[in-house]
C-alpha cells in the first residue's frame, strides 16, 4: 500500500523539523564560556582601569586525572608604571611579581625564585601549572564522576612596584607599591570544559578589601564540563544502552522461538559489542576507563550484549530444527 502525497510530504516536514530543532539544539547548549562571576565582576568595575593592574589570564589545557591546569598570563599595568610593547609591557619601574603555583616561568633574566624586572625590562607573557586544591567543591572533585566532575583551582600572587630605594644596595629603605589586580579572561578555547572566575579571600579579610587593599589577588577558578559534552554523552549513552537491549531482546525473542536462532543474529551481537568497545574510545573528554559512565552505562551494556551474543550462539549450534511458536 502505497503512502498519499500528503503523507509522504508530512513525513519529509517532520523529518526536517525534528532535524532543525536537533541542531538548534546543540547550538543553544554551553559549549565553552569562561568568564568572571556577576560578583567579581561589579566588585573590578569600582577601580578604574588606570588605577589597577590588568592580569589576562588564558586556560590552556585541563588534566583530570593528575587535576593539573596549564595556564598563560599577561600582566598589564597602568601607563605609570608600564609602556605596553605588543606582547610585552616594558616596566618603568623594578617590578615583582610572585605567584602560587607547581611550576612557572616567569621570563626573566635570572631565577630568584620569584618574577623580579628591573627599571626598562620587559615583563612578557607567564606560563605556569596549578593543582586542584577543589576548596570550593563539596563533592565531584574526581574524573571518575564524568561527565559531572567539577574541579576548583586557586590563583594566588602578588605584583607589585619599587618607588624607592632602587638606587641604593640597602633592602631596607625599599619602598614597594601595589595597586589592586584585575583578572580578565583571555581564554579561547578549553576544549570540553567551562569556566567560572571568582574573586576571593582568606578567612581574615573581605573579597572586596582584599582586592582594593592590592597587596595581593586570590581567584578561585571552577572548571566543570559543558553543556554539550554531556548532551553528546548522553546520546552515546542512550545507544550503548540501545545495543545492548537490542540484542537482550533478541535472544528473547529466539528463546520464545519468535525468530530462528541465524548466523546473520550472531554476526550483529559481535559487529554490536566491538562497535560498542570502540565508540568507547572516542569518547569526548577521553574519560579514564573505570569512571561511573562505565559502570552504569558502559559496562551493563556491554556485557548484556555479550551474554545475549554467547546465549544465541549455544541456541544456534544445538538447536537442529525450529518452528514457531504462536
Amino acid at each position: 500500500m502505497h503512502l498519499s502525497l500528503s503523507k509522504k510530504s508530512l513525513f519529509w516536514i517532520v523529518t526536517a523539523v525534528v532535524f532543525i530543532s536537533f541542531v538548534t539544539f546543540l547550538n543553544v547548549l554551553d559549549s565553552g564560556t569562561y568568564k568572571l562571576d556577576a560578583k567579581s565582576q561589579k566588585l573590578q568595575d569600582k577601580v578604574d582601569i588606570e588605577n589597577r593592574i590588568n592580569l589576562d589570564l588564558q586556560l590552556k589545557e585541563f588534566d583530570p586525572g593528575s587535576q593539573t591546569l596549564k595556564a598563560r598570563i599577561w600582566i598589564t599595568p597602568p601607563e605609570k608604571y608600564g609602556n605596553a610593547d605588543g606582547p610585552s609591557v616594558q616596566v618603568l619601574y623594578d617590578t615583582r611579581v610572585v605567584i602560587s603555583a607547581a611550576k612557572i616561568d616567569y621570563n626573566t633574566k635570572e631565577d630568584f625564585g620569584f618574577g623580579f624586572y628591573e627599571v626598562y625590562d620587559d615583563l612578557r607573557s607567564i606560563d605556569l601549572e596549578i593543582n586542584a586544591d577543589n576548596f570550593e567543591m563539596d563533592n565531584r572533585g574526581n574524573d571518575k564522576w564524568f561527565p559531572f566532575d567539577r574541579y576548583s583551582l586557586t590563583l594566588l600572587g602578588s605584583i607589585d612596584f619599587r618607588i624607592k630605594g632602587g638606587d641604593t644596595e640597602d633592602l631596607s629603605d625599599d619602598v614597594y607599591e601595589s595597586l589592586p589586580v584585575a583578572v580578565q579572561n583571555y581564554s579561547q578555547s578549553l576544549s570540553g570544559w567551562s569556566a567560572e572566575f571568582k574573586m576571593s579571600t582568606n578567612e581574615n579579610a573581605t573579597v572586596e578589601s582584599t582586592y582594593l587593599n592590592g597587596q595581593f589577588f586570590y581567584l578561585n577558578i571552577i572548571l566543570e564540563r559543558t553543556s554539550l559534552n554531556k548532551a553528546l554523552l548522553f546520546l552515546l549513552g542512550l545507544i550503548f544502552l540501545g545495543g545492548g537491549f537490542s540484542m537482550l531482546i533478541l535472544f528473547r525473542s529466539i528463546l520464545m522461538s519468535h525468530r530462528p536462532p541465524t548466523l546473520s543474529g550472531l554476526i550483529w551481537a559481535g559487529s554490536t559489542a566491538f562497535t560498542m568497545i570502540q565508540t568507547r574510545t572516542i569518547i569526548p573528554g577521553a574519560p579514564r576507563v573505570g569512571v561511573m559512565f562505565d559502570l552504569f552505562i558502559f559496562y551493563p551494556a556491554l556485557l548484556t550484549c555479550f551474554i545475549s551474543g554467547g546465549l544465541m550462539f549455544y541456541h544456534w549450534i544445538t538447536k537442529e530444527t525450529w518452528s514457531r511458536e504462536l
